[in-house]
């Protein structure tokens, strides 16, 4: 089993392991998609990342409030210097958005144990899955090693029961196969992983928190969808076929 505690968020994307993202993609879209998939910046991506520095690791100031436009010389130089010092460099009206969602977080309860001492935050674990020999990892948000809790921070448009179960659902994201993938990997490892909490936040006033679990028949259904998907994976990769599996 590996901790690496202290390893950047991007160092952690650099390993080749499959992730959880991973798993989603193969099972929402195809194979072929997965294999040719990019993963780029945006707005919305950098804000999300934004949050979670500063709730989850306000001590390395990872946040960097710029001007007030992406245009002009005063943000690309802003910019060089953000990623030379592996910074997120956000407009002044995004940092703010960030800032106010974040605090947001830290008030409610569950955002206040994510950033007290019980629990070790953005640290990535390895493992190898038993059954398909798939070298695996996860990096939860915030991981309560005492009472094998982890947490998940999304960033939502409606932190409601009705609007998280549409976003948790094969419709929405497919959170409950990332949840048992992230218990399946804490497993492997050897570390405690009884329950996965999903800390909802609403980007827009009043920025409100819920906190949400799956029942155990979602689970179960979550975790067989991981299984089968990376079964997927494995006999992909022996045969080097990456198809849509679409008809012909």
């Amino acid at each position: 089993m590996i901790l690496a505690d202290r390893m950047s968020n991007a160092e952690y994307h650099a390993t080749d392991a499959i992730s959880s993202s991973d798993v989603k993609m193969v099972y929402g879209k195809s194979l072929a998609h997965w294999k040719a998939k990019v993963y780029k910046s945006s707005t919305v991506f950098d804000v999300g990342t934004a949050v979670h520095a500063m709730c989850l690791e306000s001590e390395k100031n990872l946040v960097i409030r710029g001007p007030e436009t992406r245009r002009g010389k005063a943000w690309t130089e802003a910019y060089e210097e953000a990623q030379a010092n592996d910074q997120t460099l956000l407009t002044a009206a995004d940092y703010d958005l960030a800032r106010n969602i974040a605090d947001s977080v830290l008030f409610h309860p569950a955002g206040q144990r994510m950033a007290g001492p019980t629990t070790v935050n953005e640290a990535s674990f390895f493992a190898t899955d038993p059954e398909t020999g798939l070298k695996i990892k996860c990096r939860p948000d915030s991981y309560w090693p005492a009472k094998g809790v982890l947490y998940d921070i999304k960033t939502c448009q409606d932190a409601s029961p009705r609007g998280v179960a549409k976003d948790v659902g094969p419709s929405g994201y497919n959170y409950a196969i990332q949840a048992a993938f992230y218990m399946h990997v804490m497993d492997c490892a050897g570390y405690k992983a009884d329950q996965f909490v999903f800390v909802n936040v609403e980007k827009a006033a009043p920025y409100a928190v819920s906190t949400n679990i799956l029942s155990p028949e979602y689970l179960a259904w979550g975790k067989q969808k991981m299984h089968e998907t990376l079964r997927q994976i494995a006999q992909a990769n022996e045969t080097q076929k990456w198809d849509t599996g679409w008809s012909a």
